[in-house]
């Protein structure tokens, strides 16, 4: 795979003159070098993984051209977030100014200038970008092939603390940048029971991607690092030419005194859905709850090779709707934390939509294999669909932790009543608490919960006649489910009742059902 970073282009500028630089007056030292050095250079230096580097005129002009093609494409430097400049603190896109710079310059000749109005290069810190950290986490040494496909091992450590720590910081550190493009870590709680992991999951604790900072929380914020907890290590290199290793450590920085307010992050996504071969197009949904009033600090979506686009849409309970980040275009290359320039306030009884496509065609350039069937999976050769969210709670310190009950109870809220029914689900000694939206006409749909997420299952092909219904509906839990055929009455008081029948000899988790309409009692 040829990984996209920086400027990785292959045409080398020839033929441009200079008759038009005194005309335009661009410079590369004057002009150029500013925004190149400030956007560009962090990567595009020795021991980094871009292609090349670009710390001088003599570096620089060569790729001329393909530069100026790059940021009128927008396609560097890397940004995937779909709105406005700036409404990321971490917004890595040129302003338009910045882009007209570059394309006069090029355009004029590419002229170096006068040397001495060259800026001085930025300096890097080669070690530890927030100082020594309070613990080290030394990972597993890797070693990257010279040659081949990129390389995606899977590591894994159990955290060695006696207590648990709140952290205000965690820094990512690979010794071997050369190779390494992104480390995702994944955690557990550790047999600890919080908000976040109430129901098992796991979430993300931190980051590194080329051209990425280390993850500092805001003043007096910070997470819960838990004895035990086990964290789950996705890593990706890129083979140089030459065999290489890489051995990357974690910084933990722990805070001080009592935490203001703790983070959490919740993965709004789902576990349970699969994509045909060959499909180009493939829709995957899922919700999210929001039961108590909370401000969001961080996005991160995450899917793998074949994922295609992202968008997490909030539908408020005033009734109003709100992308709140959508990724149009997503490479998996690039795992990115998007930072909100304000805190994003989400009250209780919001739902989010994630809606995301996949391509598990041959169209798709890096897709393992467009002739099989793709679920969730850990292995990069598997598929994901999450977009992982940090927040604090409005009132008091920490979250207060949620059930799939008072989940049920908000999404409830924020339905049609007239068209929404309560119904537990018979399923072993816990009933699951779902909801059953079935309006009068148009198709209607069923959020199950499933490990803190609601899974969208369309009820299509509604129809009724008085008091019976009948819809149609594929549901999959795991590797349980098929096509399923619903029916049953709603009675005078609200009360539902109604069956499950498989259709192509599926097998039904569920047989009978009842519930109540919103309102009316359960």
């Amino acid at each position: 795979m040829v990984v996209g970073v920086a400027v990785a282009l292959t045409t080398m500028v020839g033929g441009l003159g200079s008759a038009a630089a005194a005309q335009d007056g661009v410079t590369f030292t004057r002009d150029v070098a500013p925004i190149i050095y400030e956007n560009c250079v962090s990567c595009h230096r020795p021991g980094e993984l871009a292609p090349m580097a670009l710390r001088s005129y003599d570096e620089v002009r060569p790729w001329a051209r393909g530069i100026k093609d790059k940021v009128v494409s927008g396609e560097m430097p890397p940004w995937f977030a779909e709105g406005r400049a700036g409404h990321f603190k971490n917004d890595s896109r040129l302003m338009p100014a910045e882009i007209d710079t570059i394309v006069r310059w090029v355009d004029a000749g590419a002229p170096q200038g006068a040397p001495g109005v060259l800026p001085e290069l930025p300096s890097f810190v080669e070690g530890w970008a927030l100082g020594e950290p309070d613990l080290i986490v030394t990972l597993p040494e890797v070693t990257v092939p010279a040659e081949g496909p990129d390389h995606y091992p899977d590591l894994s450590h159990t955290l060695d603390i006696p207590e648990k720590r709140w952290i205000r910081a965690i820094e990512v550190r690979p010794s071997n940048r050369l190779v390494t493009h992104h480390s995702v870590i994944f955690t557990s709680s550790g047999g600890v029971q919080t908000a976040s992991t109430e129901s098992g999951f796991f979430d993300v604790l931190a980051v590194w991607s080329v051209g990425t900072n280390p993850h500092e929380f805001p003043e007096g914020m910070g997470r819960w690092v838990y004895p035990n907890q086990q964290w789950t290590i996705n890593a990706h290199y890129h083979p140089s030419g030459t065999v290489q290793t890489d051995q990357t450590e974690i910084g933990l920085y722990f805070g001080e005194g009592e935490m203001q307010k703790e983070v959490m992050a919740a993965l709004a996504g789902t576990t349970t859905f699969e994509i045909p071969p060959n499909a180009t197009n493939h829709e995957v949904r899922a919700s999210y709850i929001i039961d108590q009033d909370v401000s969001v600090i961080s996005y991160f979506p995450h899917m793998h090779t074949r994922g295609k686009d992202m968008d997490l849409i909030a539908n408020y309970p005033n009734g109003e709707k709100q992308s709140l980040i959508n990724i149009p275009k997503y490479d998996f290359d690039w795992q990115l934390f998007y930072y909100p320039q304000k805190q994003v306030p989400l009250p209780a009884g919001t739902r989010l939509d994630i809606v995301a496509h996949y391509d598990n065609s041959n169209a798709n350039p890096i897709n393992p294999d467009p002739n099989v069937a793709v679920g969730f999976g850990t292995q990069t050769n598997d598929e994901m669909m999450f977009n992982v969210f940090e927040f604090v709670a409005d009132e008091g310190v920490s979250p207060v932790p949620a059930s799939d009950e008072t989940r049920r109870d908000a999404l409830v809220a924020s339905l049609p009543a007239d068209a929404t029914y309560r119904v537990d689900l018979p399923m072993g000694r816990n009933p699951l608490p779902t909801a059953l939206h079935l309006p009068k006409s148009g198709d209607g749909t069923w959020y199950i919960p499933m490990r803190g997420n609601l899974l969208v299952l369309p009820a299509e092909n509604v129809m009724w006649d008085g008091d019976s219904y009948r819809f149609d509906m594929q549901l999959r839990l795991g590797q349980i489910g098929g096509q399923f055929v619903v029916s049953g009455d709603v009675a005078g008081d609200g009360a539902i009742q109604g069956n499950f029948e498989a259709q192509g000899g599926g097998f039904s988790p569920f047989q009978a059902f009842e519930g109540a309409r919103a309102g009316a009692g359960n």
